[in-house]
């Protein structure tokens, strides 16, 4: 490591960068080497930027009481017309309007009409339409594909809007539902700790170019102690790191296998 990268005493929302003594103990402490210091100074550059992303974003937030309180409503409100889809369940099919279902079928996919339907509707000559357009050297593109299909999805939509409308509200109702009813049983208490949560998530991405291994949910071993060992350097405590490690590790592990498709790793 240069001069020029070792670090300087700073401190970014919460987390102080050692200072060039402490990183000097830090990187004797985990015998790492040049190029695995290097690789360190770079993940918590991430971190630095991740935690000033996310103060920058809170504070432009409005105020927590009162974002909960209109969610609330929101809850209600679509808690409601879910009661009406289902209580009208027999009717819904002659009190939509026409113009209603045709947005209906132009704003879904023909995936998730599948879904809603439970059988597949995707047109049946389609790919005979596409060979159409590529035989008069029509450009394929999203637009033009979207534009194809527009008739099949409205023509979906006004026949089965009585269907599509309570899956919409029910896939949309369930989220808002579960947040409010979890936000019942928050009773206070300590806050989890962003800082130490993106630092672990991000020593666990950097952990095979930092100490050679993949990281571990294990309580003891080089991970551990990697952030063990940088926690203390960088001013956060060290307290509960065995018990929040493990469920942080594992869902940075699911969260990478979801980004690269689901296979193993």
């Amino acid at each position: 490591m240069t001069k020029s990268e070792t670090p300087t005493s700073q401190t970014l929302v919460n987390i102080t960068i050692p200072e060039s003594t402490a990183w000097s103990d830090l990187v004797r402490d985990l015998k790492l080497t040049k190029m695995q210091a290097h690789e360190l100074l770079i993940a918590l550059r991430h971190v630095h930027a991740d935690v000033e992303f996310y103060n920058q974003a809170v504070a432009g937030r409005p105020d927590r009481k009162e974002l909960i309180r209109r969610l609330r409503l929101m809850e209600k409100a679509f808690g409601r017309l879910q009661y009406e889809c289902r209580r009208n369940a027999a009717f819904l099919e002659f009190l939509l309007p026409h113009d209603a279902g045709a947005f209906l079928g132009l704003s879904l996919t023909f995936t998730y009409m599948g879904e809603a339907l439970g059988e597949d509707v995707f047109p049946k000559n389609f790919d005979f339409q596409m060979e159409r357009m590529a035989a008069d050297e029509t450009p394929i593109t999203l637009r033009s594909l979207e534009e194809l299909s527009r008739p099949m999805r409205e023509s979906l939509g006004l026949k089965h809007s009585h269907r599509l409308l309570p899956h919409l509200v029910d896939h949309i109702y369930a989220p808002l539902k579960k947040w409010v009813e979890l936000d019942r049983l928050n009773r206070g208490g300590r806050k989890p700790q962003l800082e130490r949560r993106l630092l672990i998530n991000e020593l666990a991405r950097a952990a095979p170019d930092i100490i050679g291994e993949k990281a571990s949910v294990a309580t003891s071993g080089r991970f551990v102690n990697l952030c063990a060992g940088v926690m203390s350097a960088c001013g956060l405590p060290v307290e509960g790191l065995e018990k929040a490690m493990p469920g942080i590790v594992k869902q940075f592990r699911i969260d990478k296998r979801e980004k690269n498709g689901g296979g193993k790793k």
